[in-house]
């Protein structure tokens, strides 16, 4: 019965321990997150590739038209660097389950503590 009690709280100390670890997150500074990757600079510049480039008010905006199913006058869309540096990351991100943030669902209750 003792030894029973023992391996349960060994279980659940190697259960809270996983956990811990799977939750902390790696610190990184923000200079390093400023510099882009290699991937993704490419992933930008293709990304970049669809859209025309302006000058407007001294910042670099990329745009491109697009069709609206609703309508039969297509919508101008643009983009600041930054904006579709982002998206690109955004994107990115969404494709790597790995990264993807964690949304409630199946399975999940979505309380963090």
């Amino acid at each position: 019965m003792t030894t029973n009690h023992v391996l349960r709280s060994v279980l659940l100390a190697a259960g809270v321990l996983m956990v811990a670890a799977c939750a902390s997150q790696p610190v990184s500074s923000p200079a390093a997150a400023a510099v882009p990757t290699p991937l993704l600079e490419k992933k930008f510049q293709q990304a970049a590739a669809n859209y025309q480039k302006f000058q407007h008010e001294g910042q670099l905006v990329y745009c491109k038209k697009e069709k609206v199913i609703t309508s039969a006058i297509p919508v101008v869309q643009c983009l600041s660097e930054s904006q579709l540096r982002l998206e690109v990351e955004n994107s990115e991100r969404w494709r790597n389950p790995v990264a993807r943030p964690l949304m409630p669902g199946a399975g999940q209750t979505g309380i963090i503590g």
